[in-house]
């Protein structure tokens, strides 16, 4: 049978096809107005996409309650959730892609930037969109400058920033056409809030002048002996259990605030210095207690060290430092010594005849410490040297022994053995020379004449020094104290050994006149066994006729 169409289904056709068509418009189907690139058409729509929306401000904030605008849509305007976030499902495409454009806005901020987005049919795009506020900055100040740390807040909104070095703070994205209140706060001081209306978009500056609730110490450190300002020292100050510390700056100034009213004891310290405490400093609520001044005592200063040439202890250097009045002379030890010398930079002038002078530029003593130094000189070329031992010990060196040199033309040059009893003499001429030796407790000694090559050296291997007999040190002849000591012990020794053997042999040939040792037991048993055991035996009578 042939389907017959009547003209009422028709007119319903008609009329659903521009439902379709106004349908697709609603929902904005994006339409280049120059026809740049293809529009999409509701008679190619087959599929629908979604699209999930973020909105956020300037520093990524999630912005609840903002608008999201899709152009051509007139009828929906959907709002993002406390996320800031939303999802717009059922929007036509067809398959090769369909491009919407989005923007955002809510009131007090400016509205986002334009977004295209390509939906493609039953896939989700994600769009991003930043809308803009207003922002509030300015600076946190007390009486004395700027207070870092700080803490600026708008609490209605949740927004809040530290103040820099510099005191100065920034709040950005703050709503507009909107009455806020901006509150400043700091430990120590009393809290400030201002009311501030922001423009859509605008810029305010709001400072704020906070007023301590708290005191604070002031004053300055110098040197206790040359007054001079010292920097980098180190005021410390115990508050409740927190120690504070605070540093002294170029002018030696330093500078304590927010300290709660009380009686404290502050310290000063300083590497080379000697600490000092100051107490019953008192700090008065909003008052800055000020003069609260230290006098540091350096500590003592010492610059030290050794003379050799090569690996020869020189005594008798003299150690000069360059415009000073210091100096010291090298012991037997080659050891020399300068104290309390004042802390700074410092060349040293060292000299001995017979060596080549050095200046040692350079050294540095610091405040309150040591500093070793040691020295290196280079001898003449001519050079007479040896040790000198006591004969009655000839692996002992004698440390302290006057050499004195004759020298051809009857000139005379004197120097003394180090520890190590070694003694040198150097620049000589060419020519014979005599050395003699002293050294009290010993006998005078000459040794040469001795020829001295200008270009060598002549050695002394070992110097053999006898004791006087008068002035032998000791009480035996040929002694010094030491040994004399030595062998008076090692004698009595072997006669208190000899005279307990003596004693022992005694005892063994006549035991009845050695000295009674016995124990208790053995008395028992000599006594018997009645008196043994306490019973005494009556004494028998006496016969009287």
């Amino acid at each position: 049978m042939a389907r017959r169409c009547f003209p009422g289904m028709k007119a319903v056709a008609l009329f659903v096809l521009v439902l379709s068509v106004a349908a697709a418009i609603s929902v904005g189907a994006w339409r280049p107005s120059d026809g740049g690139e293809r529009a999409a058409s509701a008679l190619e729509a087959y599929y629908s996409g979604t699209i999930v929306v973020n909105v956020t401000d300037e520093v990524g904030r999630p912005i609840a309650g903002a608008t999201v605008w899709i152009y051509g849509n007139t009828t929906n305007f959907p709002v993002t959730d406390a996320l800031g976030s939303l999802q717009i499902s059922g929007l036509l495409a067809d398959v090769n892609g369909t491009i919407y454009t989005l923007w955002a806005g809510k009131t007090g901020y400016d509205n986002s930037s334009l977004t295209y987005v390509n939906v493609n049919p039953a896939n989700t795009s994600y769009a991003d969109l930043e809308i803009h506020g207003g922002v509030v900055l300015g600076t946190v100040t007390d009486s004395d400058g700027p207070i870092a740390g700080a803490t600026v807040s708008i609490v209605t909104l949740g927004y809040s920033n530290l103040t820099g070095a510099d005191g100065s703070y920034w709040l950005y994205e703050i709503p507009g056409g909107v009455t806020h209140s901006v509150t400043a706060s700091a430990v120590g001081y009393d809290n400030q809030t201002k009311e501030v209306v922001v423009q859509t978009g605008d810029v305010v500056r709001v400072d704020f002048l906070l007023l301590s609730k708290t005191g604070s110490i002031s004053g300055t450190v110098v040197h206790a002996a040359t007054l001079e300002l010292l920097s980098g020292a180190n005021i410390s100050i115990k508050v409740g259990d927190v120690t504070v510390t605070v540093g002294s700056d170029y002018n030696g100034s330093y500078r304590i605030p927010s300290l709660q009213g009380g009686t404290y004891s502050l310290t000063a310290s300083l590497a080379g210095f000697n600490s000092t405490t100051l107490t019953g400093i008192t700090v008065v609520k909003g008052l800055e207690t000020e003069d609260v001044d230290f006098a540091l005592e350096e500590r003592p200063t010492r610059l030290y060290g050794v003379v050799k040439a090569g690996t020869f202890l020189l005594p008798e250097v003299n150690i000069s430092v360059i415009g000073t009045d210091y100096y010291a002379i090298s012991s037997i030890e080659g050891e020399y010594d300068i104290k309390d010398i004042p802390a700074g930079t410092y060349s040293l002038l060292v000299t001995k005849g017979g060596y080549l002078s050095i200046t040692v530029v350079g050294v540095v003593v610091p405040r309150g410490g040591e500093k070793v130094q040691n020295i290196e000189l280079v001898g003449l070329p001519g050079a007479l040297r040896g040790v000198v031992y006591a004969s009655y010990d000839p692996g002992l060196p004698l440390a302290g022994v006057t050499v004195t040199i004759l020298e051809p033309n009857n000139d005379k040059s004197t120097t003394t053995t180090n520890i190590n009893g070694e003694f040198e003499f150097t620049g000589l001429m060419e020519g014979n020379y005599t050395v003699y030796f002293e050294l009290d407790g010993f006998k005078p000694m000459e040794m040469g004449p001795f020829l001295v090559d200008p270009e060598g050296t002549v050695t002394l291997n070992q110097v053999l020094l006898e004791p006087t007999r008068e002035g032998f040190g000791g009480f035996m002849f040929g002694f010094d104290l030491a040994h004399s000591m030595m062998i008076l012990a090692l004698f009595l020794t072997i006669v208190i050994l000899a005279l307990a053997v003596f004693l022992r042999i005694k005892t063994f040939e006549a035991p009845e006149r050695s000295p009674a040792v016995y124990d208790q037991a053995e008395e028992q048993l000599e006594k018997g066994p009645e008196e043994a055991s306490g019973t005494e035996k009556k004494p028998e009578k006496e016969d009287v006729r």
